[in-house]
């Protein structure tokens, strides 16, 4: 393929994003597939912070997969969402992911104070089973040894 070839294909992929740029119709489209994935996230984030307010133990697998997945959904709509940049545009992105953010910020929070108490439980676990080994009835030293007491 000729160079010139080449720069027309350019131009006419350029003349066609900014075609894009300026349909009222496909920025609605995109705007609302945008808003689509960011509710889905929403659902993801309220569903684990439900839980972990009840003091359930959710399907950490389960949940992180479909963030995993709605994190790729973001990006995917976000790169599309951004071919109609405006100020119209940007305020509905900024609301959206603005309350996206304030629900991330204390499933945030909750998800700390969860590993925070499984830490903790678990540290009480292993002294409970260091200070059963040494209570008398099991001596490391005269099991290792072959001693009886």
């Amino acid at each position: 393929m000729s160079l010139a070839e080449q720069s027309g294909e350019q131009n006419t992929a350029l003349a066609s994003a900014k075609a894009h740029i300026n349909d009222p119709a496909a920025r609605d489209v995109a705007l609302a597939r945008f808003a689509a994935v960011v509710n889905s996230l929403e659902e993801v984030v309220d569903y684990e912070t439900g839980a972990l307010e009840k003091h359930e133990n959710p399907d950490f697998n389960d949940i992180n997969a479909r963030k995993a997945r709605g994190l790729r959904d973001l990006n995917l709509s976000m790169a599309d969402v951004g071919r109609y940049f405006d100020d119209v545009v940007e305020s509905k992105v900024e609301a959206l992911l603005g309350g996206l953010q304030k629900k991330l910020e204390r499933n945030s929070e909750l998800l700390k104070m969860h590993l925070e108490a499984v830490t903790e439980l678990s540290q009480m676990m292993q002294e409970a089973a260091r200070e059963q080994e040494t209570d008398g009835t099991y001596d490391p030293f005269t099991v290792n040894t072959g001693q009886h007491k």
